[in-house]
């Protein structure tokens, strides 16, 4: 009898799983609470004169250098990938920032960027002497001996003479997307030379994105099995009964499986179990989610008002930089995704197309205002533990877990990585082509980052 896998969460993680095990021949069935599968990356409808155009709004591009099993998906599923150059642009009460050209606030930071150097410099120094020797470009290498785990970077860059004039109006305005929060100082420094390879502080950088919406990704991973894909299904509760699982969701409907994959925020994985054990309290009760701590990026709202932006640096602004963040003068930040400046699939639609957080001033022509609960987990010391303990959970009991709170960091290929790996513990082969070595390593690792000595299969 083929075991039925039940997969409560929609995202990248989620889909992830579910895909794979279908693949491998298991009968799965996927919720999800909202209408529409995607998590972080899902697409939003534009509404542009009488027609439509759709684009992502949080999740829109990603590091081609290290998103190695993510871009075998998009080839397996025949999904194109376009060139998008990223850029950002600071605002302050001072002057402005931008990445593409010396400012009076890029030459009154200048020793502080060379300071940054030499940060960059040591602690990818220190990295090197617990990473493995034969290393390639990855967002998994990771060590439990690297003293960096431990270190706040904001505490290790003061010491090395940078100011938190230059952290609150450099750092934090361009990572502040990437980590969906603007409180940063518990951010490991362990991670530094990856942000940097990533997103230099000092120069515009080029990254990858869909020929096209994110929604074709989740479509195509979903349409062999979609009469078993659950939209506006709010999990409630999974007990355990005859040695089967339960699922209830919130209207009522129920459905009985062999094994859970939990794909969701921890919260609600903590919320739907009838009798957690002492573990599964300890872990997913304390996970900290970016929202718990700063509520900038908990609310944003989808426009096309251009006035938010400042008039002298309008135009610029719109057609060559993704991000601009606008610090008032008690230091709060609004951080606005211009997502038509140069994203292909939309950025001849002829609309301006803005989404923004934190939002100071009053904005028209809204397209829509949204709620953002557990956008992502907080990179803190805090959640690098969790995260190495759950592999003490995974599989006890049939329950799985997935998704960012088992992951050191909550991007898009990490957690796509996570439902794989859940997906091979349960009996799913590895999906793809075993010649791309920097991917077979990438899950390896992941899997030894996820799962006990004696449950993990390397490739």
């Amino acid at each position: 009898m083929t075991e039925k896998i039940g997969i409560v969460g929609g995202g990248i993680a989620g889909v992830g799983a579910a895909w794979s095990l279908h693949r491998a021949a298991y009968d799965v069935e996927l919720f999800e609470k909202g209408p529409a599968l995607g998590g972080n990356a899902k697409t939003f409808r534009w509404t542009v004169g009488d027609g439509h155009a759709e684009s992502p709004l949080l999740v829109v591009a990603w590091p081609r250098k290290y998103y190695h099993n993510y871009e075998s998906l998009l080839r397996e599923l025949d999904v194109g990938i376009e060139p998008l150059p990223i850029s950002y642009f600071v605002q302050t009460p001072e002057g402005h920032f931008c990445q593409d050209g010396q400012t009076a606030i890029e030459k009154g930071f200048g020793p502080e960027f060379r300071r940054w150097r030499r940060l960059v410099a040591f602690v990818t120094k220190i990295n090197d002497v617990f990473l493995p020797k034969n290393k390639h470009n990855s967002m998994y290498h990771f060590s439990y001996f690297n003293p960096m785990n431990v270190i706040p970077l904001y505490w290790l860059a003061r010491l090395f003479g940078i100011s938190k004039a230059f952290w609150d109006t450099i750092f934090v305005p361009i990572h502040c997307a990437s980590f969906i929060t603007t409180s940063m100082k518990s951010i490991p420094a362990v991670i530094l030379p990856l942000l940097e390879g990533i997103v230099p502080l000092e120069e515009p950088t080029q990254m990858g994105t869909w020929r096209g919406a994110p929604r074709q990704v989740f479509d195509r991973m979903t349409a062999p099995f979609a009469d078993h894909v659950h939209t506006d299904h709010e999990i409630i509760s999974v007990k355990r009964r005859d040695g089967r699982f339960v699922i209830s969701e919130a209207k009522g409907r129920t459905y009985e499986v062999d094994r859970v994959v939990f794909a969701c925020d921890a919260d609600s994985v903590l919320k739907s179990l009838e009798r957690p054990t002492r573990l599964q309290r300890l872990l997913l009760g304390n996970s900290e989610y970016v929202d718990d701590v700063d509520p900038t990026f908990g609310r944003f709202v989808v426009h096309s008002d251009t006035t938010i932006l400042p008039e002298k640096h309008r135009q610029r602004i719109l057609s060559s930089y993704n991000t601009y963040s606008e610090i008032d003068e008690v230091g709060a930040l609004e951080c606005t995704f211009v997502i038509s400046a140069q994203n292909p699939s939309i950025k001849d639609a002829g609309v301006p197309m803005l989404v923004t957080f934190n939002s100071k001033k009053a904005i028209d022509k809204v397209q829509k205002r949204v709620e953002l609960p557990h956008p992502t987990h907080t990179m803190s010391l805090r959640n690098l533990i969790i995260m190495s303990m759950m592999r003490y959970l995974q599989g006890n009991d049939g329950i799985h877990y997935c998704g960012t709170f088992t992951t050191p960091e909550g991007g898009h290929d990490l957690s796509f990585m996570s439902g794989l790996v859940v997906a091979h513990a349960i009996g799913a082969p590895y999906p793809f082509s075993r010649d791309h070595a920097d991917a077979v390593a990438d899950f390896n690792q992941m899997q030894r980052m996820m799962l006990k000595a004696g449950v993990r299969r390397p490739l």
